[in-house]
């Protein structure tokens, strides 16, 4: 067996161009010390990293590739929004700025206006920086319930994030205007294929139904670090697919709950700490 190798900065480096499209991907944890504590940063560095990342990231093919996949869904449609949640600590962790950098590409070469971005964990001071690279910050934990717009595209990019987050964000915007949503996030077919049918029914029972009923696009981690995309996918919800399900089927239940785990952080937990 071969080794991984690993560069300065703690990257897996990719070693072959080989498709992991039907092996099984493991997805990378994001370390944390979930406390309420706060820390001060250098905010000019590190938005010089996270510039530096998005200079590596725009000239990459897994980038040609990303803003390929996303124009070919989107066909004559705009993007009016790009919302966010789960990027981790920018100012510590290199993947979380590698995905800020996804993010930020995205935003540039599709001229989005308006970016939204969340993440419990999000020091005060990464707040300024995210601000600081004209990036909307949302304060409240709303655990992933975010109403998208009827008036165009919302990309929505979850790296890595807990199958709840996702779960919840499909209960929020329930119904067929999921036509306006492209959803960037780990890869529903993975989740499917390895998950038992009962776990899905129980914890993430909105993935589980519009699964049928949704296109996936394999996004094929191909990045110079192997650590950072993997098991992530494009999905989107083709109208012609929506129209075609009996309204029944759209009958929402109530919000979805959740036993409190370090996997999903729910705003129960955050009251409990007093984070900010």
């Amino acid at each position: 067996m071969s080794r991984s190798v690993i560069d300065n900065d703690g990257f897996t480096l990719v070693k072959s161009k080989r498709s992991s499209k039907n092996k099984q991907t493991k997805i990378p944890e994001k370390s944390f010390s979930f406390t309420n504590s706060d820390i001060e940063i250098n905010i000019s560095k590190t938005v010089r990293k996270i510039n530096t990342a998005v200079e590596e990231l725009k000239i990459s093919t897994y980038f040609e590739n990303v803003a390929k996949s996303v124009s070919t869904v989107l066909q004559s449609r705009e993007i009016v929004e790009i919302v966010c949640f789960g990027l981790g600590r920018i100012a510590e962790c290199n993947i979380s700025r590698y995905q800020l950098a996804l993010l930020l590409s995205l935003r540039d070469i599709f001229n989005i206006k308006k970016v939204f971005v969340h993440d419990p964990i999000f020091y005060k001071s990464e707040c300024t920086v995210l601000q600081e690279l004209g990036i909307n910050v949302i304060e409240e934990n709303n655990e992933g319930n975010y109403v998208i717009s009827d008036s165009g595209v919302t990309l929505v990019y979850l790296p890595h994030c807990p199958k709840q987050l996702t779960n919840n964000f499909l209960w929020s915007n329930w119904g067929v205007n999921l036509r306006n949503c492209v959803l960037i996030c780990n890869s529903f077919n993975s989740l499917i294929e390895n998950q038992p049918s009962r776990v899905l029914k129980e914890i993430v029972p909105f993935i589980k139904n519009i699964f049928p009923y949704t296109s996936e696009i394999y996004l094929e981690n191909n990045f110079q670090y192997s650590d950072i995309f993997n098991d992530t996918s494009l999905h989107y919800f083709p109208n012609d697919k929506l129209l075609n399900i009996d309204s029944t089927f759209w009958t929402k239940s109530d919000k979805p709950k959740y036993e409190d785990n370090e996997e999903f952080i729910s705003s129960h937990m955050i009251e409990k700490l007093n984070i900010f």
